[in-house]
């Protein structure tokens, strides 16, 4: 009996030492070990700022996120699922490298980004993956004097914010993220180009939560591009469209009379007054949508 207790014994260990091997890799070259997001994700996510949204995009054909060992690759689903990849999915994984960056094809062909170089010493990367996500939401916002990204968190306006990007237990309607401070979790809400900060209350079936409507914050610009050149948002209530078009004049220097444009504009690490500011600074791509803009804003009672 013993003895068979010890050859039972023996095999569980080997049938182990075989497990562990299926997730042990051949080795990844340096240069793609790192933190990768899902290409089409990142895509969307840019041009919506609704991160579970575009989360959902390819779910669940993709992985939501790749932490690419240099002997291990992990992988997360819904971010509280991880496992790591095994050498028969891995096999089938290629890798490209070209002058826009690092890339990882998956098994079922699905494109990862290379965001980061940095795994911490479980070989994950999720503070990368969440300072790559601040980033990329609060492009704009980022550089207003009341903002600030500090690694994975944001802080605004004095109060510091962690994020939670499981938004699997959320209305996600216009829900950019979930930010939770001091134990409290807040809805941050894309109201055309305004982001708004609202608590959450639990739904009435219970089984997930919806933003209150009350808003507690407001950040006006949030969701224009640092780089974008003046869309003209024709479905934007009044306000915002006024300041879309004073932004053309912000970037200029313009020195604003209105006391309310002069602090808003004043609160951007870019603005610079310039007391020499004329029309002629403007291009016509500008003027353009500045008269688009005006005429749009006559429009709306």
């Amino acid at each position: 009996m013993k003895r068979k207790t010890l050859i039972f014994t023996i095999l569980l260990l080997l049938s182990g030492f075989v497990f562990a091997d299926d997730y042990t890799l051949n080795g990844v070259e340096d240069k793609f070990v790192g933190t990768y997001i899902p290409v089409d994700v990142d895509n969307q996510l840019k041009k919506t700022k609704l991160f579970y949204d575009a989360l959902a995009l390819g779910y669940p054909i993709h992985h939501d996120v790749l932490f690419m060992g240099k002997n291990k690759c992990y992988s997360d689903a819904g971010f509280h699922d991880g496992y790591a990849i095994t050498v028969g999915e891995f096999k089938n994984f290629r890798f490209v490298e070209n002058a826009a960056g690092y890339f990882c094809l998956d098994d079922k062909g699905n494109s990862y980004k290379k965001i980061s170089d940095k795994l911490n010493d479980r070989g994950y990367g999720y503070e990368e993956y969440e300072n790559y996500i601040l980033n990329v939401i609060f492009d704009f916002a980022k550089d207003m004097k009341n903002v600030q990204i500090k690694n994975a968190c944001v802080i605004i306006d004095g109060v510091e914010y962690n994020i939670n990007l499981d938004g699997n237990f959320f209305d996600s309607k216009n829900l950019v993220l979930i930010l939770v401070s001091e134990r409290q979790s807040y809805a941050l809400i894309k109201n055309g180009v305004n982001g708004e900060l609202h608590g959450i209350k639990r739904a009435e079936d219970e089984f997930y939560w919806l933003a209150d409507e009350k808003v507690i914050k407001e950040f006006p610009l949030m969701f224009v591009k640092a780089d974008d050149e003046f869309p003209a948002y024709w479905n934007l209530p009044k306000n915002q469209i006024r300041y879309l078009r004073n932004l053309i004049y912000a970037r200029h220097g313009y020195m604003f009379k209105s006391q309310e444009l002069k602090q808003f504009f004043e609160n951007f690490n870019w603005y610079k007054a310039n007391p020499k500011f004329t029309e002629d600074n403007l291009n016509g791509e500008e003027k353009h949508y500045i008269e688009s803009l005006q005429k749009r804003e006559k429009q709306i009672k």
